[in-house]
């Protein structure tokens, strides 16, 4: 398995397992000592090229330790594919559960690596019925087979995302059933929630206000942080030189800082 890389230029992001995970996290690994609160997403949570990500910025502002499960690019899948980190987020006192990357997960029509979520394995039978015409030899990776097929047919690609759309539901509902304690949603993105379908930006694609919010009942609180200034304080941020585009749709230190405030007053207020 590859391990995630461990510096740049300075930063040590000191990877490590919990609970016999097959997954890596960043480190510095903290003690699953009660109560904790486990911080599930994507890039977002991981907080590549910053010193201090949001969750460690969190740990100083509640009473408790802040367990960073970020996985970068990660889907819902990433985590119930991992026994390791499930009892990991489900032992927790408040499970923080990243609401991105829907489009990074297996459905009826395309199935992903089970770690690495962005990475497309296959699509199915029904698919290539679907859509005869496309060659999924050339595709390496979700948004770019998505891209592809709503090119060729934004008809036919209104039934990919609905499934997707489906499938992600099904596994939110069931990841949130399996936690033991207060479970948060978050929406962390430079734009607000969208009303109607966001597209295939650089945010996530099928994701609505109306579908984030079918789970209040289920979850003790949803979260919506959309920072002013996406990338402000980004100078400070350590990326190598070869890497500044995969770190220019990033969020900067000043965005981190500002949710972590955010998180804490809603977390204590939970918790007290």
């Amino acid at each position: 398995m590859t391990i995630p890389a461990t510096h740049d230029h300075g930063i040590d992001y000191a990877p490590c397992r919990y609970n016999a995970s097959r997954l890596w996290f960043r480190g510095p690994r903290r003690p699953l000592r009660l109560p904790y609160v486990a911080c599930l997403g994507g890039s977002e949570v991981y907080g590549r090229y910053l010193e201090r990500p949001w969750p460690t910025l969190l740990e100083g502002q509640v009473s408790r330790i802040v367990v960073n499960l970020g996985i970068e690019n990660a889907g819902i899948d990433a985590y119930l594919n991992d026994p390791g980190a499930m009892v990991t987020a489900a032992k927790a006192d408040v499970c923080v559960v990243h609401l991105a990357c829907s489009h990074n997960t297996s459905n009826r029509f395309y199935s992903v690596h089970p770690r690495r979520n962005d990475r497309f394995l296959k699509a199915s039978e029904s698919l290539k019925s679907l859509y005869p015409e496309m060659d999924f030899t050339e595709v390496h990776f979700t948004r770019h087979l998505l891209k592809r097929l709503q090119a060729i047919c934004p008809d036919r690609f209104d039934l990919v995302a609905g499934e997707a759309r489906h499938a992600w539901r099904a596994r939110m509902r069931h990841l949130i059933s399996q936690m033991d304690g207060a479970v948060v949603l978050l929406w962390f993105n430079p734009t607000p929630l969208m009303d109607g379908n966001a597209g295939l930006g650089e945010g996530d694609p099928f994701l609505t206000r109306a579908l984030v919010q079918s789970f209040a009942p289920h979850v003790r609180d949803i979260v919506e942080v959309v920072p002013p200034d996406w990338r402000a304080g980004h100078e400070a941020m350590v990326v190598p030189p070869l890497e500044e585009t995969r770190a220019e749709h990033l969020p900067g230190p000043a965005a981190h800082g500002l949710l972590a405030q955010v998180l804490a007053k809603r977390i204590n207020a939970l918790t007290q």
